[in-house]
């Protein structure tokens, strides 16, 4: 570790408190009087600059600020205008003259939103009384927006599709089915206000032992079974 400070603020005043005592017991310390003087004037040249540099660093902290305040006011300003004349484009019959003779671009037109996933991953939970509640995944892309999903249902294999319900969630639950129904299936699709998803189409098959089991088919028409939890 140094003696002498490294550290400028730190180094100045422990010059400064030693110049007295040096110079005092210069003969006994066999140290030249006339380095002693050179010392002391670099120790006082050091602290008018640093000073000086404190006082620089203030204004330039000050007129930093001063410029960005600046800078604010004015886009805020300008922000303003451009909103204007963006309304008044909107409100012409010819908007590109408009974003022509104010210098800006015309707004970019909103790219379409992408449509919603395909739900997978069912699962089926049996309650008493023959109800059933079903969950599943659905992973939507980013920007979709709002997604609720169209349940429909058919009573065994051949029947007609049927509306069931729009579900909010990524879960159901389904108290109606007949007594000895062996098979229900339900196809499920996600929807936003714009866009439709593939539809999945699964089934839940019922056996002896109170047993129910998920049978999807994935929109390649493959099927996975998977008991339920």
């Amino acid at each position: 570790m140094s003696t002498v400070p490294r550290k400028g603020s730190d180094a100045i005043p422990w010059v400064q408190a030693h110049i007295t005592p040096w110079t005092t017991n210069a003969e006994m310390l066999k140290l030249d009087p006339t380095v002693i003087a050179s010392l002391d004037s670099l120790a006082d040249l050091a602290e008018s600059r640093r000073v000086a540099l404190e006082a620089a660093e203030t204004a330039r902290s000050n007129a930093l600020l001063a410029y960005n305040q600046s800078v604010k006011d004015m886009r805020t300003l300008a922000s303003g205008q451009v909103a204007t004349i963006r309304s008044t484009a909107r409100n012409s019959a010819d908007p590109t003259t408009i974003y022509t003779l104010a210098g800006i671009p015309a707004p970019a037109d909103p790219s379409p939103r992408p449509a919603p996933g395909v739900p997978t991953g069912f699962k089926v939970q049996l309650l008493q009384g023959g109800s059933i509640t079903l969950t599943f995944k659905c992973p939507n892309p980013a920007r979709t927006g709002p997604v609720t999903y169209r349940v429909e249902r058919r009573i065994g294999a051949q029947t007609p599709w049927v509306f069931f319900k729009n579900a909010k969630e990524r879960a159901f639950t389904d108290a109606t089915i007949p007594q000895g129904t062996a098979l229900v299936s339900y196809r499920i699709t996600a929807q936003t206000s714009t866009n439709d998803g593939n539809p999945a189409i699964f089934g839940v098959e019922f056996g002896a032992g109170n047993q129910a089991t998920v049978v999807e088919q994935v929109p390649d028409q493959s099927a996975v079974t998977a008991k339920a939890s």
